[in-house]
């Protein structure tokens, strides 16, 4: 029995002795895994009857039984000539990297991307087609010769080709990385994925803070003490009898001072505006530096802004008070501009808080040219 079972390669049997009659009636094919990486080695089979033996497997998918790094879990990302993953590619995992290229006669290199060629790493020049001649390009295109920074020929309907990419659209020369960007035109000027859409956009004029449009209201708190108030007279003027020119011929909207009673406190908030999807929000205002005049004493106002989300008040920050000196008598604009990358959501408005000063003098701050926005943005020409 012995001899039969061995003819039969069922080997198993031999260990059992001569008395093991049972006959083995199915056959398998076995292969050997010299590696131990668990694929086996299709050039070296068994005919087996069982489960298999030490150092042999059932499947065929080791193309390297010499390695155990080689098999159909590795990553070929070697530039080294080996098939690590057995799908009969090389080094086809190997990363694309930035790389420059030095030519004596550049002042700078041209930018390349690496390629494994054999085992070596080679850097190749990387240019993009500009079809609209606006300095950026949409489809790249990698040079046939390393180390080369000559650009491909111009294709016959014109063009160029350039080293900056990422042109989201290459027919208009308007509209390229680093354009731009125009405010609440829907159109994506400068390529970053956001179109400087605005969600508020307010100038405190005479209008707004009475009769203006539902949307263009700022509504005033309990025992609101704001106050337009010219610094050039020093008079208490309400906002229907007084208002001042900027720099950009709006007019101011918020002043405090003595012409609010001491210790009175108040807010105005903005219009309520649904920023929900907005991947974050930039916010711009003018602020008037402190009217005081100068040489008065006494405690100034304070003013604080905040985001107002449903019932949830955040405070971003509180306003600074440098009082004028001689060298500077008289206020000065100063531009400010807050990343508010968390403030998003259906219901979301800015809240203008204060607290006055003291009955020693008068003085404050004026707001103005509040602008709540995706990103960037300047108005269109």
């Amino acid at each position: 029995m012995g001899l039969v079972a061995g003819l039969l390669g069922c080997e198993t049997f031999i260990s059992l002795g001569d008395d093991y009659t049972q006959q083995c009636t199915t056959l398998t094919t076995v292969y050997r895994d010299a590696d131990k990486d668990g694929e086996g080695n299709l050039h070296d089979p068994l005919t087996w009857c069982g489960a298999p033996p030490p150092e042999y497997v059932t499947n065929t998918l080791d193309c390297n039984d010499k390695s155990a790094e080689v098999n159909t879990r590795g990553i070929d990302d070697q530039c080294d000539g080996i098939d690590q993953d057995c799908d009969g590619k090389t080094d086809e995992d190997f990363p694309v990297l930035d790389c420059p290229i030095l030519i004596d006669d550049r002042k700078k290199p041209c930018p390349g991307r690496t390629a494994c060629v054999g085992k070596d790493v080679l850097c190749y020049a990387l240019f993009y087609y500009d079809a609209d001649n606006d300095g950026a390009g949409s489809t790249p295109r990698i040079v046939e010769e390393p180390g080369s920074c000559t650009p491909p020929p111009v294709p016959l309907g014109g063009g160029a080709w350039v080293h900056e990419g990422n042109d989201c659209d290459d027919t208009n020369p308007a509209i390229h990385p680093g354009a731009k960007e125009i405010c609440d035109d829907g159109v994506d000027q400068n390529c970053n994925g956001t179109v400087g859409k605005v969600y508020l956009r307010q100038t405190f004029s005479l209008g707004v803070l009475n009769t203006g449009a539902a949307a263009e209201l700022w509504s005033s708190g309990t025992n609101s003490g704001f106050v337009q108030a010219a610094p050039s007279d020093g008079e208490c003027n309400g906002p229907e009898d007084d208002v001042t020119g900027t720099d950009d011929g709006n007019v101011v909207g918020v002043g405090l001072g003595a012409c609010v009673p001491p210790a009175t406190s108040g807010e105005l908030e903005s219009p309520v505006v649904d920023t929900t999807g907005a991947p974050k929000l930039w916010l711009s205002f003018q602020q008037w530096i402190d009217f005081t005049p100068a040489g008065t004493l006494g405690a100034p106002p304070a003013v604080a802004l905040s985001v107002q989300q449903g019932p949830q008040r955040t405070m971003l920050f509180s306003l600074a008070n440098p009082r004028p000196t001689d060298d500077q008598p008289v206020p000065g604009w100063d531009e400010l501009e807050r990343e508010l990358a968390t403030f998003t959501g259906p219901a979301t408005s800015l809240v203008w808080s204060y607290e006055s000063g003291d009955t020693g003098g008068w003085g404050g701050y004026a707001i103005d040219d509040v602008l709540l926005v995706d990103e960037r943005c300047v108005d269109a020409p």
